[in-house]
């Protein structure tokens, strides 16, 4: 994703800036994913314009889970900018701000409404239509409503989920504002591209229509698209049922440490007679557990990493439902 196709607000930038000259803060950290890292340096410019020091997270984040205030706060930064992103909620009820942290989401600039007009002859006719996608679009989503609504439909707006504050958004880890109004619609509407999002909706059980401005088209995600992945989890499983080593994942990273799943995940292989190993790490690669002679991992941190191994098995918590079958079979 280059810098041209994103649309910034400067505004709300100047806004933090003003607030933080309030505060008096003299070194401030500042943090975002790969693809917009060279507004990262913009904003530092404009920092060291005003006479403040920035402090810049070299590392890139994949969401606000990965919130850097500790390695900011090393360094002497008093706040921390997390720039691409809007405010993660831990489900599990952990604090995520130990620092003041300032969430300055993006909006992407292509013309997702060029795509919906062209294309929404592809949408069912007389469905009840649920509105959901990725904040990059989502400043969109009112334009997205109208236009629904004066081509016939009925148009019911997403919630926020348990890690969201946007309404309508959708993380990779949370789909809860779609899944939350799925007994209320007959089909999704998404602002985004890509499968993991929409899949992500479609265990909603309901099929989802993919506003994509990258394909510049609409396309269909079935319902339930993740029911493969999950057969597979659980095949994993039952590959390894009789095997006397488990080991649990999590991550250091705030949004992505999941203490109680471990726990629970924990008691689950206990109670089957696994001798259980917890490991943690900030970056977590599936080459770093290799060589421990353990065979298969539970995942209780980011759950995209149990579609991202290859080499080893990985699961997720939800599988170990598995050991209980294969005992009673």
């Amino acid at each position: 994703m280059t810098d041209e196709k994103l649309k910034w607000n400067y505004e709300e930038f100047d806004e933090v800036l003003e607030e933080i000259k309030d505060e008096g803060y003299e070194t401030v950290g500042l943090q975002g994913p790969d693809g917009i890292k060279p507004k990262v340096i913009e904003y530092a410019s404009k920092l060291k314009e005003h006479g403040i020091e920035p402090v810049i997270i070299g590392a890139s984040t994949f969401g606000a889970c990965g919130v850097a205030d500790k390695e900011a706060e090393r360094m002497g930064a008093e706040a921390l900018i997390h720039i691409g992103h809007t405010r993660f909620l831990h489900p599990e009820g952990q604090e995520m701000d130990d620092m003041n942290v300032y969430y300055l989401p993006y909006r992407e600039e292509r013309d997702i409404m060029a795509v919906l007009e062209e294309n929404y002859g592809e949408i069912g006719e007389d469905e009840k239509l649920g509105l959901v996608g990725v904040t990059q679009y989502m400043d969109r989503a009112d334009r997205a409503r109208e236009f629904l609504e004066n081509k016939g439909y009925e148009v019911v707006e997403g919630t926020t989920g348990l890690r969201t504050t946007e309404p309508g958004q959708v993380l990779g880890c949370d789909a809860g504002a779609a899944h939350n109004i799925s007994h209320k619609v007959d089909a999704f509407v998404f602002l985004g591209s890509g499968h993991f999002h929409p899949s992500q909706v479609s265990e909603a059980g309901k099929k989802v229509y993919v506003v994509d401005p990258y394909q510049e088209t609409i396309w269909i995600e079935p319902p339930n698209s993740l029911g493969d992945e999950m057969r597979a989890e659980y095949a994993r499983v039952l590959k390894y049922k009789d095997e006397e080593k488990w080991g649990i994942v999590t991550s250091s990273k705030k949004g992505q440490n999941y203490m109680r799943a471990v726990q629970i995940s924990k008691e689950i292989l206990e109670r089957h007679g696994k001798d259980v190993y917890v490991f943690v790490e900030d970056r977590i690669f599936e080459s770093d557990y290799k060589g421990f002679g353990i065979n298969i991992y539970v995942n209780c941190a980011c759950p995209r990493m149990t579609k991202d191994w290859r080499d080893m098995a990985f699961v997720s918590p939800k599988a170990l439902e598995m050991l209980d079958e294969a005992e009673e079979s």
